[in-house]
């Protein structure tokens, strides 16, 4: 292993995990090594007849037709089971262990006849770097016809073999995840509702058009040196307590950050706060916390009582106590109708106002005015 190509080409598979894009740039690498001008890698989902994951280094107008149409012929694809993982095999072995008819059935496959033997090329090494029960993945190299593979290509094929395994095993795992992360954004990419992915800090990951929308406009939420930040400070407070919770243990989490009203009005917008830590989508984004999902004014109306529970945090005691003097009961009436003492009501709505930033009860009335949606509005359809 004392060739730098070597090292380079390995160093280049295993950032092929995590970036896919350098998948061909490795490719390249090995077909530097093994004298190719073309290298294929796929993994495929032997049950269904699919390809899971596949990537090529080579002429894209040479590859076109291959890919598109003579791949799909190519006769070896049942002996690929058969293939000793980590061992690369050259022409003649595949097709000893294809069986004594080998030859001529490759030399006969549309493959050979309409665009190996008219681009002059010859097969390399053909590497198995997967086998599972459900799949199978394999490495092909093609060289010129008037320059065959070699056993100095072949021994630089068998050194990396191993982290070709390697870094496809991973990468088809997390293939697999991608695949469920693009589904997960494209949903949330085409809601008319806001959808916001943030941090355990708030730090700001990904917003979906609508969310876009919103934060240019800057009038109900906005980034703040790259966080998100709620104009409405009781909202702020209350979403980043939720997202932070959700984080750190969600079955915690209970009703904390449902109906969060995002702006003190007859009818706000609606926050509902989603954790993701133990999701399988925080892969739409780096370090996902949670999703904030923001629903348009009025589609959502919900109580004025549990509005403000949502807002400031309010325990069930607490909100009882709040919606009872909201509705103008005096103290002795509130405690009478709690079955509690007066000394217990003086003390819930001491705390009820200090939650809400409210001085007296005549505020709290006021506070509950404003979040309270309209009722009776809505004009009964004629038609």
């Amino acid at each position: 292993m004392g060739d730098t190509r070597l090292f380079d080409t390995i160093g280049t598979l295993y950032d092929c995990v995590t970036e896919s894009d350098l998948w061909s740039d490795a490719l390249g690498r090995i077909s530097e090594l093994t004298d190719s001008v073309i290298a294929m890698l796929a993994v495929m989902d032997m049950s269904k007849k699919t390809t899971r994951f596949s990537a090529v280094h080579g002429d894209p107008v040479v590859l076109e037709p291959l890919i598109t149409t003579y791949a799909a012929h190519v006769p070896f694809f049942p002996i690929l089971p058969k293939f000793e993982i980590d061992v690369p095999l050259d022409f003649d072995e595949m097709c000893a262990l294809y069986g004594p008819d080998g030859h001529e059935v490759w030399h006969a496959s549309r493959t050979y006849i309409e665009w190996m033997r008219p681009n002059r090329f010859r097969t390399g090494f053909n590497l198995a770097v997967m086998k599972r029960d459900d799949c199978v993945g394999a490495l092909t190299t093609i060289t010129r016809d008037d320059a065959p593979s070699t056993p100095a290509g072949q021994a630089s094929l068998s050194q990396l073999a191993p982290h070709i395994r390697r870094a496809v095993t991973i990468t088809d795992l997390f293939e697999a995840e991608r695949r469920k992360a693009a589904l997960f954004q494209e949903v949330i990419d085409n809601l008319v509702h806001p959808v916001l992915i943030v941090a355990s800090d708030m730090r700001l990951l990904y917003a979906n058009p609508a969310a876009e929308t919103l934060l240019r406009a800057e009038t109900l939420v906005r980034q703040n040196e790259g966080r998100l930040a709620m104009a409405y400070p009781p909202a702020q407070s209350s979403v980043v307590h939720a997202v932070a919770l959700g984080h750190r243990d969600e079955v915690l989490l209970g009703a904390v950050g449902i109906g969060v009203p995002l702006v003190r009005t007859e009818r706000p917008s609606i926050v509902h706060v989603l954790p993701l830590a133990r999701r399988q989508t925080p892969r739409l984004a780096p370090r996902a916390a949670a999703a904030i999902f923001i629903a348009a004014p009025g589609t959502n109306p919900i109580p004025a009582i549990e509005a403000i529970a949502a807002l400031f945090g309010l325990t069930a005691a607490e909100k009882r106590i709040a919606a009872l003097a909201a509705d103008g009961l005096t103290r002795s009436e509130i405690a009478e109708a709690s079955g509690v003492s007066d000394h217990t009501v003086k003390s819930q709505l001491r705390v009820v106002y200090d939650k809400t930033g409210t001085r007296d009860q005549r505020q709290l009335q006021l506070l509950m005015r404003d979040l309270t949606p309209p009722l009776g509005t809505a004009r009964p359809d004629k038609s």
